[in-house]
Protein backbone atom coordinates (compact mmCIF):
# COMPACT_ATOMS: atom_id res chain seq x y z
CA UNK A 1 0.00 0.00 0.00
CA UNK A 2 1.47 3.23 -0.72
CA UNK A 3 0.44 6.46 0.76
CA UNK A 4 0.03 9.70 -1.25
CA UNK A 5 2.46 12.24 -0.78
CA UNK A 6 1.69 15.41 1.11
CA UNK A 7 0.06 18.19 0.12
CA UNK A 8 2.42 20.92 -0.67
CA UNK A 9 1.46 24.33 1.30
CA UNK A 10 2.82 25.71 -2.38
CA UNK A 11 0.74 22.95 -4.31
CA UNK A 12 -1.95 25.36 -4.15
CA UNK A 13 -0.61 28.47 -5.27
CA UNK A 14 -2.74 27.89 -8.77
CA UNK A 15 -5.72 28.13 -6.50
CA UNK A 16 -5.01 30.88 -5.16
CA UNK A 17 -4.07 32.39 -8.30
CA UNK A 18 -7.76 31.54 -9.85
CA UNK A 19 -8.86 32.62 -7.11
CA UNK A 20 -7.88 36.43 -7.21
CA UNK A 21 -9.01 36.01 -11.01
CA UNK A 22 -12.15 35.01 -10.38
CA UNK A 23 -13.47 36.98 -7.31
CA UNK A 24 -13.35 40.60 -10.11
CA UNK A 25 -15.08 38.95 -12.99
CA UNK A 26 -18.81 39.69 -13.94
CA UNK A 27 -21.15 37.34 -14.01
CA UNK A 28 -23.76 38.21 -16.67
CA UNK A 29 -26.60 35.52 -15.04
CA UNK A 30 -28.70 33.96 -17.92
CA UNK A 31 -32.64 33.93 -18.94
CA UNK A 32 -33.78 30.63 -19.06
CA UNK A 33 -34.76 30.90 -22.95
CA UNK A 34 -30.76 31.27 -23.27
CA UNK A 35 -30.09 28.76 -21.43
CA UNK A 36 -32.62 26.58 -23.14
CA UNK A 37 -31.27 28.21 -27.01
CA UNK A 38 -27.77 27.47 -25.81
CA UNK A 39 -28.32 23.81 -25.34
CA UNK A 40 -30.36 23.31 -27.69
CA UNK A 41 -27.13 24.96 -30.16
CA UNK A 42 -25.41 21.88 -28.67
CA UNK A 43 -28.22 19.25 -29.29
CA UNK A 44 -29.27 19.15 -25.39
CA UNK A 45 -32.17 19.88 -23.20
CA UNK A 46 -32.40 21.22 -19.90
CA UNK A 47 -33.19 17.46 -18.31
CA UNK A 48 -30.36 15.66 -20.44
CA UNK A 49 -27.06 18.03 -20.61
CA UNK A 50 -24.31 15.58 -21.53
CA UNK A 51 -20.49 16.61 -21.56
CA UNK A 52 -20.22 18.68 -25.20
CA UNK A 53 -16.46 17.27 -25.15
CA UNK A 54 -16.50 13.19 -24.93
CA UNK A 55 -20.61 12.65 -24.02
CA UNK A 56 -20.45 11.79 -20.61
CA UNK A 57 -22.54 13.14 -17.94
CA UNK A 58 -22.39 16.32 -17.51
CA UNK A 59 -20.84 17.16 -13.76
CA UNK A 60 -19.66 20.41 -14.50
CA UNK A 61 -19.62 23.72 -16.12
CA UNK A 62 -16.57 24.32 -18.61
CA UNK A 63 -15.38 28.30 -19.98
CA UNK A 64 -15.21 27.36 -23.28
CA UNK A 65 -12.29 30.38 -23.08
CA UNK A 66 -10.77 30.49 -20.49
CA UNK A 67 -11.01 33.11 -17.60
CA UNK A 68 -7.55 32.69 -16.19
CA UNK A 69 -4.51 32.54 -18.57
CA UNK A 70 -0.69 33.30 -17.17
CA UNK A 71 -2.00 34.45 -13.97
CA UNK A 72 -4.03 37.20 -15.26
CA UNK A 73 -7.63 37.85 -16.78
CA UNK A 74 -8.24 37.20 -19.98
CA UNK A 75 -10.94 39.95 -20.31
CA UNK A 76 -13.79 36.86 -21.12
CA UNK A 77 -16.82 36.90 -18.59
CA UNK A 78 -19.08 33.97 -17.05
CA UNK A 79 -21.94 34.21 -19.18
CA UNK A 80 -23.71 31.63 -20.44
CA UNK A 81 -22.26 32.35 -24.03
CA UNK A 82 -18.92 30.86 -22.74
CA UNK A 83 -19.96 28.34 -20.42
CA UNK A 84 -20.70 24.65 -21.90
CA UNK A 85 -21.73 21.28 -19.98
CA UNK A 86 -18.20 19.17 -19.15
CA UNK A 87 -17.62 15.99 -17.27
CA UNK A 88 -14.91 16.13 -14.34
CA UNK A 89 -12.63 14.59 -16.27
CA UNK A 90 -12.62 17.05 -19.90
CA UNK A 91 -12.68 20.04 -17.61
CA UNK A 92 -9.70 19.29 -15.24
CA UNK A 93 -7.88 17.93 -18.41
CA UNK A 94 -8.55 21.17 -20.84
CA UNK A 95 -7.56 23.56 -17.93
CA UNK A 96 -7.06 26.92 -19.90
CA UNK A 97 -5.84 25.47 -23.21
CA UNK A 98 -7.40 26.26 -26.50
CA UNK A 99 -10.44 24.18 -26.74
CA UNK A 100 -9.79 23.16 -30.19
CA UNK A 101 -6.09 22.25 -29.52
CA UNK A 102 -6.45 20.30 -26.16
CA UNK A 103 -9.91 18.42 -27.91
CA UNK A 104 -8.37 17.52 -30.82
CA UNK A 105 -4.60 16.71 -29.55
CA UNK A 106 -2.48 14.15 -26.98
CA UNK A 107 -3.08 15.58 -23.67
CA UNK A 108 -3.87 12.94 -21.09
CA UNK A 109 -7.74 12.51 -20.61
CA UNK A 110 -7.88 14.45 -23.92
CA UNK A 111 -11.15 13.17 -25.86
CA UNK A 112 -8.37 12.04 -28.59
CA UNK A 113 -6.76 10.42 -26.12
CA UNK A 114 -9.15 8.42 -24.67
CA UNK A 115 -11.02 7.49 -27.95
CA UNK A 116 -13.73 9.34 -28.59
CA UNK A 117 -15.47 8.96 -31.11
CA UNK A 118 -17.51 11.33 -33.80
CA UNK A 119 -14.60 14.10 -32.45
CA UNK A 120 -15.24 15.94 -35.68
CA UNK A 121 -18.99 16.53 -35.44
CA UNK A 122 -18.25 17.35 -31.89
CA UNK A 123 -16.00 20.01 -32.77
CA UNK A 124 -18.55 21.65 -35.53
CA UNK A 125 -21.53 21.58 -32.91
CA UNK A 126 -18.99 23.47 -30.68
CA UNK A 127 -18.02 25.83 -33.44
CA UNK A 128 -21.98 26.50 -34.05
CA UNK A 129 -22.13 27.35 -30.01
CA UNK A 130 -19.46 29.49 -30.43
CA UNK A 131 -20.71 31.58 -33.39
CA UNK A 132 -23.92 31.88 -31.79
CA UNK A 133 -22.83 32.86 -28.04
CA UNK A 134 -19.66 35.59 -29.62
CA UNK A 135 -18.07 35.42 -25.88
CA UNK A 136 -17.38 39.11 -24.35
CA UNK A 137 -13.96 39.92 -24.27
CA UNK A 138 -13.03 43.08 -22.13
CA UNK A 139 -9.77 45.03 -21.20
CA UNK A 140 -10.22 44.58 -17.36
CA UNK A 141 -7.41 47.08 -16.62
CA UNK A 142 -8.25 49.87 -18.97
CA UNK A 143 -11.86 50.03 -17.04
CA UNK A 144 -10.75 49.99 -13.37
CA UNK A 145 -8.05 52.88 -11.25
CA UNK A 146 -4.70 51.84 -12.14
CA UNK A 147 -3.51 52.08 -8.74
CA UNK A 148 -6.28 49.62 -7.52
CA UNK A 149 -5.28 47.14 -10.57
CA UNK A 150 -1.79 47.25 -9.33
CA UNK A 151 -2.44 47.12 -5.61
CA UNK A 152 -4.47 43.74 -6.40
CA UNK A 153 -1.86 42.27 -8.04
CA UNK A 154 0.65 43.10 -5.69
CA UNK A 155 -1.83 41.53 -2.60
CA UNK A 156 -1.35 38.21 -4.70
CA UNK A 157 2.22 38.45 -5.43
CA UNK A 158 2.65 39.18 -1.19
CA UNK A 159 0.24 35.61 -0.33
CA UNK A 160 2.41 34.03 -3.19
CA UNK A 161 5.68 34.94 -1.09
CA UNK A 162 4.07 34.13 2.34
CA UNK A 163 2.78 30.97 0.51
CA UNK A 164 6.58 30.02 -0.35
CA UNK A 165 8.13 30.70 3.01
CA UNK A 166 5.37 28.74 4.73
CA UNK A 167 6.42 25.89 2.53
CA UNK A 168 10.32 26.45 4.29
CA UNK A 169 8.77 26.36 7.81
CA UNK A 170 6.70 23.46 6.22
CA UNK A 171 9.44 20.82 5.13
CA UNK A 172 11.44 22.08 8.34
CA UNK A 173 8.85 21.44 10.77
CA UNK A 174 7.80 18.27 8.99
CA UNK A 175 11.64 17.07 8.83
CA UNK A 176 11.73 17.32 12.74
CA UNK A 177 8.45 15.65 13.33
CA UNK A 178 9.52 12.62 11.09
CA UNK A 179 12.69 12.08 13.18
CA UNK A 180 11.22 12.25 16.61
CA UNK A 181 8.46 9.75 15.58
CA UNK A 182 11.46 7.80 14.32
CA UNK A 183 12.74 8.04 17.99
CA UNK A 184 9.88 7.78 19.55
CA UNK A 185 10.57 10.59 21.59
CA UNK A 186 7.40 12.52 22.75
CA UNK A 187 4.95 10.30 21.26
CA UNK A 188 1.83 8.59 22.93
CA UNK A 189 -0.11 6.07 21.05
CA UNK A 190 -4.02 6.58 21.28
CA UNK A 191 -4.72 3.38 23.51
CA UNK A 192 -1.39 4.38 25.74
CA UNK A 193 -2.57 8.03 26.47
CA UNK A 194 -5.72 6.01 28.08
CA UNK A 195 -4.58 3.16 29.98
CA UNK A 196 -5.00 3.37 33.67
CA UNK A 197 -1.75 4.08 36.05
CA UNK A 198 -0.97 0.40 37.59
CA UNK A 199 -2.11 1.17 41.39
CA UNK A 200 -3.85 4.50 40.64
CA UNK A 201 -7.72 4.40 40.67
CA UNK A 202 -10.22 4.01 43.54
CA UNK A 203 -10.10 1.25 46.20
Amino acid sequence: MRFKKPLKVTSRLSSVTNGFVQAIIPQREPTEEEVEQALSLLGMTVSNPECVYCGAPQTDWDHLKPLVRGRRPTGYLHEIQNIVPACGTCNQSKGGQDWRVWMMGSAKNSPRSRGVQDLERRKRVIERFEAWGGATRIDFEMLVDAQDWGDYWRKLSEIEELMKGAEVLAVSIANSLRAQIGNRSGVTRENEAHAPLSGVGPS
